[in-house]
């Protein structure tokens, strides 16, 4: 039997395709997404660089879009999600570390005739302000003066404090912060710097913290009203933490000029968080009658004090939005001595990751990972391996609420703040990544009908030539962003 079209049928068939009533298929959808992501990121341009792309839908696992998603490309700083996923399945979301005090000797009337021993367990969350919880904690202990030294114990990490890997041009940026099993303050400072009273005199200069660890010299000089600032503070490479660093201020900085802040590393974290120890002590009304030295707990000392980090998920909250090295590393070196045994090391930790990985379909030797942060040239990933942990970053109960939590909101926090990507009322949520040549973005998004998508974008410049390239990356999310299916 012969099907007989009437024409006022197939007017109404062209009339309701014209006014959008027919759909496009989803290959067409596909390929209008596809189309527009290879005119960001043409042919031409990626001939250039070495890049890995892809995207896919976290509801049914269709793959959108891939582009060398199998290829072995830097992946900065999105490296930290290998280290979240790892530590929050290995370690568990509420897991915390330690941070000891001990003592030796007699304690008669409130005085300890000995040392004070301050033995770290690699908290990362050890500040100004927990540092002051844990004194006020020892106020407890029946002791008010020492008489001997404060000793302190860094031996639960070995003793590379930065990691060979990292870039030798880094000298004391405080995003290249040295780690150590017993360390203060992300091992940083801040120094403030206002101008003088007038011209000629010298800057006033604070440290935050106050401490006795860092000496401050002062060879600026304030200038006339106008005049452009000069101002250079570098740590020195002098002393190299054996007693303490020394932080040299030069050049000039204008009466009229509003304050200025500088971040800096430090070289010996253990010294550093005993001199921290130390003032708070001091602060308390603690009596210290000897020096900070480096040390280890001796046989047969009392404990008197065990003080609790922070959970772990609260840590690597703040290590993925505000993509801290510090902490990452830190968090590897403790993962590494919780399933190898002491002293944590970096390779410990990079054989648990490893281990994690291969139970969620990631095998050994096809990748290279050799620290827990990406502040490193020498990591090596796909882009498929990056949106695996995606995955299972978010279908895994057991890690996913406190996984997804930790990555920056586009235009709202941390390194995502001013990444202002969302478009139509989409949710972006993604962990950024940079070295010289490399930008990466990885994280997840809502399509234009609310579809939950997984992205990872992966972009090296061998040649340095076209700096973050971050732009490209935030047009590829945003196109992502307006894909619709309906």
């Amino acid at each position: 039997m012969t099907l007989k079209w009437s024409p006022l049928l197939i007017l109404l068939i062209l009339a309701k395709a014209h006014s959008g009533d027919m759909k496009p298929s989803a290959s067409e959808v596909r390929s209008e997404l596809k189309q527009q992501i290879d005119n960001i990121l043409p042919e031409k341009k990626l001939k250039e660089l070495n890049a890995g792309v892809f995207i896919s839908s976290l509801k049914t696992g269709e793959v959108l879009y891939e582009r060398n998603a199998d290829e072995l490309v830097i992946p900065a700083s999105v490296n930290k999600i290998f280290t979240a996923y790892a530590a929050l399945k290995r370690l568990k979301p509420n897991f915390t570390f330690k941070t000891w005090v001990y003592t030796k000797g007699s304690v008669q009337n409130e005085t300890l005739a000995g040392d004070l021993y301050l033995k770290g367990g690699g908290d990362p969350s050890l500040v100004s302000e927990r540092m002051w919880m844990l004194v006020n904690e020892l106020m407890r202990s029946g002791i008010k003066r020492v008489m001997g030294n404060i000793i302190v114990d860094s031996s639960f990490f070995d003793s590379i404090r930065t990691p060979e890997a990292r870039p030798k041009y880094l000298k004391d940026q405080a995003y290249n912060a040295p780690i150590g099993g017993l360390s203060f303050n992300f091992n940083t400072c801040t120094v403030y710097v206002k101008p003088g009273d007038k011209v000629g005199s010298p800057p006033q200069v604070y440290t935050d913290p106050e401490n006795t660890y860092i000496d401050v010299v002062n060879q600026a000089t304030t200038t006339k009203p106008g005049s452009t600032n000069t101002l250079v503070v570098n740590r020195t490479e002098y002393v190299k933490g054996d007693l303490g660093d020394t932080v040299l201020l030069r050049g000039g900085i204008s009466t009229d000029s509003n304050e200025v802040r500088f971040y800096r590393n430090i070289v010996n974290p253990a010294l550093y968080a005993g001199h921290m120890l130390k003032t708070f002590m001091t602060q308390r009304g603690f009596k210290i009658a000897g020096h900070v030295v480096e040390g280890t707990v001796p046989e047969g000392a009392k404990q008197v004090l065990e003080f609790e980090s922070q959970p772990l998920w609260q840590i690597v909250w703040g290590m993925n939005k505000f993509s801290n090295n510090f902490v990452a590393d830190q968090i590897m070196k403790r993962m590494g001595a919780e399933v190898w045994g002491l002293p944590g090391t970096m390779e410990k930790g990079i054989a648990a990751v490893e281990n994690v990985l291969e139970d969620i379909g990631i095998p050994k030797g096809r990748y290279k990972i050799v620290d827990g942060s990406g502040l490193t040239r020498e990591t090596r990933v796909t882009a498929r391996q990056v949106a695996r942990i995606l995955q299972m970053g978010h279908s895994d109960f057991s890690a996913s609420p406190e996984f997804i939590a930790s990555l920056g909101i586009a235009g709202e926090d941390g390194t995502m703040k001013r990444r202002a990507l969302a478009i139509n009322e989409s949710t972006i949520r993604a962990k950024t990544g940079s070295l010289d040549g490399v930008s990466s973005l990885a994280g997840y998004v809502t399509s234009a009908d609310n579809e939950l998508m997984v992205f990872v974008i992966l972009l090296n410049d061998p040649k340095f030539k076209y700096g973050r390239m971050s732009s490209w990356a935030d047009q590829v999310v945003a196109a992502v962003s307006k894909f619709k299916r309906k």
